[in-house]
């Protein structure tokens, strides 16, 4: 998907945007920006069509159109800030051409309404210039009124200028995101609850003895738990298993509400959510483990998850996962550890003891030699892979 973002009006100069409570010029950019980020981690390629200066009005609007018809965009999108003489106008619109009622419009219009403004809709915009010399598809959006302090408070409320930008991302992102997120072939996504915990706990368990993270049981409850076993939302569109936010992930992202529930015991609903998206659900799981390894808050100096690293007991590990954070629910760790005992998954954490050779002797697989038996195996499992036939067999290095 390509598309053309332009920020409406120059930065100063001819072409310079309304000054009301805010400043037109600045929060378009601060919104296209933000915008731009998002689509451009979605996978979209993103064509910036902003113009900051300009001998006159004409001239801006001829750039930025020129800008945009170089290019074979899927949609052309000018962001905009409204102002009434009055300073009672508010609300949020989007124009296209001839009030052509595109979906994406209506959705965009719909998202920006859930955050408080009131729903102008969609419409005609013929007469606006980007909207007819255009060649792509295009619409200019009106975020809300700049000069109206109810419109400017429902805006901060919403998280300013990223707020916006999550809202019409949302619109759009159908044709952005979706296509580019896929099931991959190997994988089947139609599962029952048995063969999901066995395709989840394979992929955990073999982490698990590679890096020693996440007990395999509790990566399992916590896929299960959070994805509805993969049927949900997240899992079924963006390969995700997990709700992990972005909080540095540079991939794609996926964008719905998240419900979470405050220290008091009610709940609320945070808009326009940003989730991680991702190639696979096997991707999905090494990335948990990541995540759990790596997190930080304070710049790296010390890992919010670090009592789980390693835990080698599912209850403990359920415990710490609650008091580091991972989740607001206050029964997030119970939950689990009923999930781990009703379905038998401490199963998943049991191994073969380690079998050291004796002195004097090594575990011979083909051209290996190692005194751990699960070294040799892990060899032995690699060797297969690749067609190759072998067996294991214990020699007396000593004659």
């Amino acid at each position: 998907m390509v598309v053309g973002i332009n920020c409406g009006h120059t930065a100063s100069g001819p072409g310079y945007g309304a000054v009301g409570i805010i400043k037109e010029s600045e929060h378009t950019r601060l919104v296209g920006q933000a915008l731009m980020g998002l689509l451009r981690s979605a996978g979209a390629t993103v064509i910036d069509c902003t113009i900051d200066q300009a001998n006159t009005q004409n001239e801006y609007l001829a750039a930025a159109v020129a800008l945009a018809n170089r290019q074979d965009l899927d949609w052309f999108i000018s962001i905009h800030f409204n102002a009434s003489a009055s300073h009672e106008g508010h609300g949020a619109e989007v124009f296209t051409y001839e009030g052509r009622q595109y979906q994406d419009a209506l959705d965009v219009c719909a998202n920006l309404a859930e955050l408080g403004f009131t729903n102008r809709g969609v419409k005609a915009g013929s007469g606006l210039y980007v909207i007819r010399k255009t060649k792509a598809k295009a619409m200019l959006i009106e975020c809300c009124f700049c000069d109206n302090q109810q419109d400017i408070d429902i805006y901060n409320a919403a998280g300013g200028a990223e707020g916006i930008a999550k809202a019409i991302y949302k619109g759009i992102y159908k044709e952005a995101v979706l296509p580019s997120v896929q099931t991959p072939s190997a994988e089947n996504h139609n599962l029952t609850r048995e063969e999901f915990h066995g395709f989840v706990g394979n992929i955990a368990r073999k982490d698990w003895e590679d890096r020693h993270i996440m007990l395999p049981s509790v990566i399992i409850a916590q896929a299960a738990i959070e994805s509805g076993v993969g049927t949900s939302e997240l899992a079924q569109n963006a390969n995700a298993l997990f709700g992990i936010k972005l909080n540095g992930w540079t991939g794609r992202s996926y964008v719905k509400d998240a419900t979470e529930q405050n220290p008091d015991g009610s709940y609320r609903v945070d808009q326009n959510a940003l989730w991680r998206a991702y190639d696979s659900w096997e991707q999905s799981i090494l990335d948990h483990s990541e995540y759990i390894a790596t997190r930080s808050t304070d710049g790296g100096k010390t890992l919010r998850y670090n009592p789980v690293i390693g835990c080698d007991s599912y209850i403990l590990t359920c415990q710490h996962l609650q008091q580091c954070g991972y989740a607001t629910s206050r029964t997030y760790a119970e939950t689990l550890i009923n999930y781990i005992e009703k379905y038998n998954l401490k199963s998943y954490d049991e191994f073969e003891p380690e079998q050291i050779a004796p002195e004097g002797f090594l575990w011979i697989v083909q051209v290996g030699a190692y005194k751990s038996l699960s070294d040799a195996k892990k060899l032995q499992s690699r060797l297969e892979k690749m067609g190759v036939i072998s067996s294991i067999n214990r020699y007396n290095i000593e004659g």
